[in-house]
């Protein structure tokens, strides 16, 4: 830890208030951070399953309502998989504006990097730059797999012509669309969560 001035003596009244004067918005952002990993995966733990979940990964924001009728868009265009009786899909929603408080940009950087670690999304919303890190992780069905339309870098779509989004509020010069792919011990279930995951990015691409 770097010293500023002259140090108290540990645990004294002095010494707590030369490190809250000195530390304390390491020590926000530290706790900050803890919080949302534990916060994470408590979510992760105790997911219930839905029909399709998806990721908005961008440094472009999204109001609560559009982030809402993102979710009935979804639920409007994909089957109910988990044959539960209704259709639920769920939003990872990741703000991702480097303008932001620097803490609340670390937070979302770290809840980035865990749910690339842990995501049980199988559509991901992304712009030009958390694409390029989503094609280092290898994680993507290959766009020709699942769509005619002409793909960014093999596996992205562009959906800057996408009046779906656009409708409900959402920016969309610099968004793509991709898919995840499945993974040798996946099961039906979550074949069947692809196969939702492909029938909502072709509606948002205009495919169907």
């Amino acid at each position: 830890m770097e010293v500023y001035g002259q140090k108290p003596k540990r645990f004294t009244k002095e010494w707590w208030e030369y490190f809250w004067d000195y530390y304390k918005w390491h020590t926000i952002g530290t706790i900050f951070v803890l919080l949302l990993v534990v916060s994470t995966i408590t979510e992760c733990a105790n997911k219930k399953h839905y029909d399709l979940q998806i990721d908005y990964i961008s440094e472009t924001g999204m109001t609560m309502q559009a982030q809402d009728q993102l979710v009935a868009l979804m639920e409007k265009n994909i089957d109910d998989v988990t044959e539960n009786g209704k259709i639920e899909g769920f939003l990872t929603y990741l703000d991702m504006n480097k303008n932001s408080d620097p803490q609340y940009v670390q937070a979302m950087v770290t809840k980035f990097t865990l749910e690339m670690g842990t995501t049980e999304s199988f559509v991901f919303l992304v712009s030009k730059d958390y694409a390029e890190q989503l094609l280092e992780a290898e994680m993507l069905v290959k766009a020709k797999e699942w769509c005619d339309a002409e793909p960014y870098k093999d596996y992205f779509i562009s959906l800057a012509d996408c009046t779906a989004l656009k409708d409900i509020g959402v920016k969309t010069d610099d968004l793509y669309v991709c898919v995840l792919k499945l993974s040798d011990s996946d099961n039906e279930k979550k074949q069947l969560e692809q196969k939702n995951g492909i029938k909502f990015a072709k509606f948002l691409i205009g495919e169907r």
